[in-house]
């Protein structure tokens, strides 16, 4: 059973400005892979191939008490959100999925207008050959994600598991992160597809994770990954998480972000993370969240490839400058497109349904250009700019600056309603 952790208010922005209320204060990470089936006070493991040149997160505040109720289910903590929220808060060729709305065979109320995009880091090695018969998944670098009609979910392989350290420890098995984390995608995809009643985020990535580990092993093979699963409930009301490790989770509102998932690690370096190897499960140790959905909500989900480089505020950046008018305004409301000139189809409702697609692609974009220059301009005379994880790397006594190369992956998914 995992420790219920306490509510906390979190600054996650670069200004300082912005805020949000994150339902659990963990540190965010930069990628260990954890000793085999054990779980150190000081782990000694590989990093996640970490970084050569830059090393930054916000520190952690005293937890505070909160009317945040969370509950033990199935062996995992379920959070149930208060929301909303108030107040605003603050990997080398690309990899494309699209689901369009007009695909989504979605039965609830709400469907899921969703896009995903990936940029793999550059790397001087070759990663293992895909495994292309792994359909439901995208694999992008070490990174892999997956959309169904009523699903999203990103997966970040550790890389630390192919360093030499481990490849001298362990000589007989072979490492292969991009491969477990996108078995562990394919088949959270097809448990979810196989679903009839009422969607288990948490069940549906125990079943993933043991059909992955028994290939795994039976294969010879170690490696482990972070995993992050949202699916609809059945009437499209809730919004169902199943939480391991660092990758990231947005809700927005309205451009005001009502939550913000938070980094589940051992320490700095060292998330909880999938694999044969590994001592945690997602029956034992995934976060299981209850987040209450509304049309036209924008819902983002990402490796730390995104989330290590860009501020919560880039995000919302981003979003207003692709999103219409259309995606914030209520449609009984004069000011909303549908009223001006009584058109059914304007360019404002265009860009809100190209939005999945656009934003996934300027997010990883941007996020990109920070990872490999170090600059939001991209300019490599400009000076190095700080960033989430430069930020948690000095406060871990790291000398680090600027962007953190790592494979991007992002997936985002607009609340709407069939037409």
């Amino acid at each position: 059973m995992s420790r219920v952790p306490l509510v906390t208010s979190k600054t996650i922005a670069k200004s300082g400005k912005l805020q949000i209320r994150s339902l659990y204060a963990i540190p965010s990470s930069m990628k260990l892979a954890e000793p085999p089936m054990a779980r150190p006070a000081s782990p000694t493991s590989p990093t996640r191939a970490a970084p050569q040149q830059n090393q930054h997160s916000t520190s952690n505040p005293p937890p505070s008490s909160s009317s945040l109720k969370a509950t033990q289910n199935s062996g995992s903590t379920t959070l149930l959100a208060p929301l909303p929220v108030a107040g605003a808060s603050m990997r080398n060729s690309p990899k494309w999925i699209f689901v369009s709305s007009s695909l989504q065979q979605s039965p609830s109320h709400y469907r899921l207008n969703s896009a995903g995009y990936g940029i793999p880091k550059a790397r001087h090695f070759a990663l293992p050959e895909e495994d292309r018969a792994l359909g439901h998944a995208t694999q992008v670098g070490e990174d892999a994600y997956f959309i169904t009609s009523n699903g999203l979910g990103v997966a970040d392989g550790v890389g630390g598991w192919s360093s030499a350290k481990h490849a001298h420890s362990h000589p007989a098995q072979r490492s292969n992160s991009s491969l477990f984390s996108r078995r562990l995608m394919h088949f959270c995809a097809q448990e979810l597809q196989s679903t009839r009643g009422e969607p288990d985020p948490v069940q549906i990535m125990q079943n993933a994770y043991s059909t992955t580990v028994s290939l795994s092993m039976s294969e010879g093979i170690v490696g482990s990954s972070t995993a992050l699963l949202a699916v609809l409930s059945k009437n499209g009301s809730e919004l169902r998480v199943a939480h391991v490790g660092d990758c990231c989770l947005y809700l927005i509102r309205e451009k005001e972000i009502i939550y913000r998932s938070e980094e589940m690690q051992h320490r700095f370096n060292y998330p909880l993370q999938l694999g044969p190897l590994s001592p945690t499960t997602p029956q034992q140790h995934a976060h299981s969240i209850t987040l209450p959905v509304q049309e036209h909500d924008v819902i983002i989900l990402s490796t730390d490839g995104m989330s290590d480089n860009l501020w919560d505020e880039d995000v919302i950046e981003q979003l207003s400058r692709f999103a219409g008018p259309s995606l914030f305004t209520p449609p009984s409301s004069p000011g909303h497109p549908a009223h001006a000139g009584g058109t059914s189809i304007t360019s404002s409702t265009l860009r809100t349904a190209l939005l999945p697609t656009t934003l996934s692609h300027s997010l990883c974009s941007r996020a990109r250009t920070i990872s490999e220059n170090g600059s939001r301009s991209g300019s490599d005379d400009s000076a190095l700019t700080e960033t989430p994880f430069s930020r948690r790397a000095k406060q871990e006594g790291i000398d680090f600056e600027g962007g953190k190369p790592d494979d991007i992956s992002v997936v985002v998914a607009v609340v709407s309603k069939p037409r």
